[in-house]
């Protein structure tokens, strides 16, 4: 009897169940009409479009159905609804809108290793820390930075050096060079310390980054490692665990012996100013020399962490690795890909190559150990010409994506709470009514000085827009100029391959190619 009673029991679970998730389902279906899509398969929806497909052959699996279906459409992995834009008025409604700042699902994956950092904070905790930060990336600030571009790109040149004596015909591949440069530049920017990348490739702080950039790909990408049920078990999240362990403490110990300086610094602060201090008509006058103690060196971004409060408080020490690592995070992989894509553009378009090389010596003349500054580097306006284009291309975060909060509509299109929202600039940026001649690369349609048309900010999106734009543009641009220019000054760069045919991508986290891409570099003798 208890067992015939346990089975009805579970029998009107189960039916309650299917009910409701038939009854929100059909809403779902109903209410997204509009919205055109691909036939989709009962139950996994269009997942028979993407699995046991290599990544390859996923973005352009995703470009065949936005071609055949419209611009904006829906995508249904599972019960999971996605909207996948690439319509420039559906882009400009969701990026220019508060009501669309939450991240999608997806960036989940990250929490364990940026926990509410900037990049996945929401609501009014997003909007308070972007206030806070904000500040640290002022032109004054991103000043100091320059001089750690110029270290760090000269070790660089240095290993190309080496490099360069073994290549052979085959050339060989620029990325894993740039990529341990771009990462001892934001360990130095980020915290005041070099983890020696580019000398010690195999340092356990290293190797622990590789495995969370691994790790975060798989669990963006593949199925397998979605679900925290099943993840948890796998030999993937050991070794997260353990990159975390390495990543986490040596963020907390620099953040320790950080707060240990700087309030040892305002303690002789204090202490130097009582020494000078001089009465007169009954005020305090403390001289400059007081200001000037404890700041002789540089300040990096956790620096002004230290020094920033919200709601009068200081950061805790938590707040500041979150927005630390976050720093380390966006501020790595997405510079290398950027740097590598430029030197592909100019050295398939030779001309651009030479006028690139033109301007620099305009600039900076034959003298190659004379430093890069600010004000130089702002100079260099047909280099960020070619930098832009290269965005525009190969945009170094290919998919963008945002969550529905509340049910709304935009543009005639009802969007029901709880749907993802994919935002695909590089499907942007190859749209010949918004970019004519789309898969040319012309630097020129930038000038905005010459040309008659600007373009539309939503259609050109390689660091976001509207209110969660990308905080560190700006600090991106410097870099990428300082290393492309230092590299510049000193080789000339030829591309190894087919230069007709444009490389296989491959659009994960950050883009990539699916083949390394070969480069063979010639010094400059002029």
């Amino acid at each position: 009897m208890f067992l015939t009673i346990g089975l009805v029991v579970i029998a009107t679970v189960f039916t309650v169940t299917a009910l409701i998730y038939k009854l929100k389902f059909k809403y779902l279906i109903d209410v997204t009409r509009d919205i055109p899509s691909a036939p989709a398969l009962p139950i996994i929806g269009h997942a028979l479009y993407f699995l046991n497909k290599p990544a390859h052959e996923k973005i352009e699996k995703l470009r065949e159905l936005l071609d055949i279906y419209g611009r904006t459409m829906k995508v249904w992995l599972g019960p999971e609804l996605n909207i996948v834009m690439a319509d420039v008025k559906d882009v400009e409604s969701v990026l220019g809108s508060m009501a669309f700042i939450e991240k999608a699902g997806e960036y989940k994956t990250l929490e364990p290793w940026l926990k509410e950092g900037l990049l996945v904070s929401r609501g009014r905790k997003w909007h308070k820390r972007r206030k806070a930060i904000t500040p640290a990336f002022h032109f004054k600030v991103l000043d100091q930075f320059i001089e750690v571009f110029e270290r760090e790109s000269r070790t660089l040149i240095a290993n190309l050096a080496r490099e360069r004596r073994q290549q052979g015909s085959a050339g060989f591949c620029l990325y894993d060079w740039i990529n341990l440069c771009t990462l001892d530049t934001i360990c130095e920017t980020a915290m005041g310390v070099s983890v020696h990348a580019q000398t010690n490739a195999n340092s356990e702080y290293v190797q622990a980054v590789k495995t969370i950039s691994t790790v975060t790909h798989k669990r963006m990408f593949d199925i397998i490692y979605r679900f925290n049920l099943t993840y948890q078990f796998t030999s993937l999240a050991r070794d997260e665990k353990r990159a975390l362990a390495v990543l986490h403490g040596f963020t907390e110990r620099i953040i320790l012996q950080r707060r240990e300086e700087l309030l040892r610094a305002q303690a002789n602060t204090l202490t130097a100013a009582a020494k000078d201090r001089k009465q007169t008509n009954g005020q305090v006058i403390v001289t400059d020399k007081d200001a000037d103690v404890g700041l002789k060196r540089k300040q990096a971004f956790l620096d002004i962490l230290l020094q920033s409060e919200i709601d009068g408080k200081p950061l805790s020490n938590l707040d500041i690795r979150e927005e630390v690592d976050t720093f380390m995070f966006e501020g790595h992989d997405t510079t290398s890909s950027a740097i590598t894509f430029f030197f592909y553009n100019i050295a398939t378009y030779p001309e651009c190559q030479r006028k690139c090389y033109a301007e620099i010596l305009e600039v900076f003349g034959k003298d190659t150990s004379k430093p890069v500054t600010y004000e130089a580097l702002n100079r260099l306006n047909y280099v960020e010409l070619c930098i832009k284009e290269t965005l525009r291309l190969y945009p170094s975060v290919p998919l963008l994506g945002r969550k529905v909060t509340q049910e709304c509509e935009i543009n005639g299109k009802v969007l029901p709470a709880g749907t993802n929202i994919g935002i695909a600039p590089l499907y942007l940026g190859r749209q010949a009514d918004l970019f004519p001649e789309p898969n040319s690369f012309k630097p020129e349609r930038f000038d905005f000085a010459h040309e008659t048309k600007k373009i539309n900010p939503y259609a050109y999106i390689p660091f976001s827009a509207g209110p969660r734009n990308c905080i560190g543009q700006r600090f991106a641009m410097l870099e990428v100029k300082s290393v492309v220019t230092n590299v510049l000054r000193h080789y000339a760069i030829d591309f190894v391959g087919n230069s007709t045919t444009e490389p296989i991508l491959i659009a994960e986290l950050i883009l990539r190619t699916k083949d390394p891409l070969m480069f063979r570099l010639t010094p400059r003798v002029d």
